[in-house]
Parts: structure tokens; C-alpha cells; sequence
């Protein structure tokens, strides 16, 4: 299957954005990496912001699909969404499931921490957040449960100390274990 120009365009720019943060964003390289001009990228998007958005943009439906992907897998009902969340959110180490918080970091380097496009990212977990108060679980547990998988996910993000030896493990079965309750 052909990857239509704009995809090239965002795999080029994640690529710039996860080896070199921001620093390496420069629009000139992108498009070269792209195999585009870089009017062919401005045509596209029409700056380094909506570069940026579009990149925050496909990561947060990403991780829909991701969560979406989870829950037909499991066997019991109650507490599908929150364990989909979970195993979205990090791994069964306690690791980032995916590239998304090295992304998201270089995302707020390059936009600050005023931009609009952050308010796309409040809607995304509002909602996620709305769709684990009404999984079955009691409210609480499922908050808790959030709470941790995204401590563990920003953890990552901001370079913080990471769970040593099994650690990690043993935190990601024991949120497994509190949406089985």
C-alpha cells in the first residue's frame, strides 16, 4: 500500500521530532525526508504549527484505535475500557506502550504550553476520562487506575527516574488486578 504524501509528510516530521526534539524540526528537512518540496509540505501544512498539530492530531486517534483494538480481547465487560486504557497507556513493565511520550514532549517543546492545540488534548482525555466513569468499575477505582498509567506515561514524558527491576510489572498487574474487583 502506497503512504499518501501527507502521511510521508507526518512520518518525516515524528522521525525529526523523536531523533533530534526540536531542534531537528526544521521544515527544509522534513520535506527532503518526505521526498517532497518544501512547498509541497507547506502545501499540506501551512506552517510549523499545524505541522505540529497534525502530528498531535494523528497521535491522539492513534491511541483511539488503540484502545478500540484492546477491548474486543477481553473476556469480561466490566472494566474492558479501563484495562484498554491501561494497556494503551504502558506496557506490562510499566514502560510507554508506544513513542507517545518522547512525541508528546517534543509536541510541547515545540508549541509551549499555551498553545490552542492543547485543548484538543483536554477534550481527548475529558472524554477518555467520561468513557472510564461509566465502565462498570466504580468511579474511583477507574480514576485511580488512570491516574497511574498516565503517572506512568508522564514519567516517561518528563525524564523522571523509571520503576526499577520488576517493578513495573508488578504496578501495571496490580491496576489489571483493581479493574478485575
Amino acid at each position: 500500500m502506497s503512504v499518501n504524501t501527507r502521511e510521508r509528510i507526518l512520518n518525516a516530521a515524528e522521525e525529526r521530532l523523536l531523533g533530534g526534539g526540536p531542534g531537528g524540526f526544521v521544515l527544509d528537512a522534513i520535506a527532503a525526508d518526505a521526498g517532497v518540496s518544501k512547498g509541497g509540505l507547506l502545501y499540506h501544512f501551512a506552517s510549523k504549527e499545524a505541522l505540529v498539530a497534525g502530528l498531535c492530531e494523528r497521535m491522539l486517534a492513534g491511541f483511539d484505535l488503540a484502545l478500540g483494538d484492546s477491548q474486543p480481547d477481553d473476556e469480561r465487560e466490566i472494566g474492558a475500557f479501563t484495562r484498554a486504557y491501561v494497556a494503551s497507556t504502558v506496557t506490562n513493565e510499566g514502560k510507554p506502550a508506544d513513542n507517545s511520550a518522547r512525541l508528546m514532549a517534543g509536541i510541547l517543546a515545540t508549541l509551549g504550553h499555551d498553545s490552542a492545540h492543547l485543548d484538543e488534548v483536554r477534550r481527548h482525555f475529558s472524554r477518555w476520562h467520561q468513557r472510564l466513569a461509566g465502565d462498570g468499575l466504580d468511579e474511583t477505582t477507574a480514576t485511580i487506575v488512570r491516574l497511574a498509567a498516565d503517572g506512568l506515561w508522564l514519567s516517561a514524558l518528563l525524564g523522571l527516574p523509571q520503576l526499577e527491576g520488576d517493578l513495573g510489572a508488578r504496578t501495571v498487574k496490580a491496576l489489571h488486578g483493581l479493574t478485575r474487583s
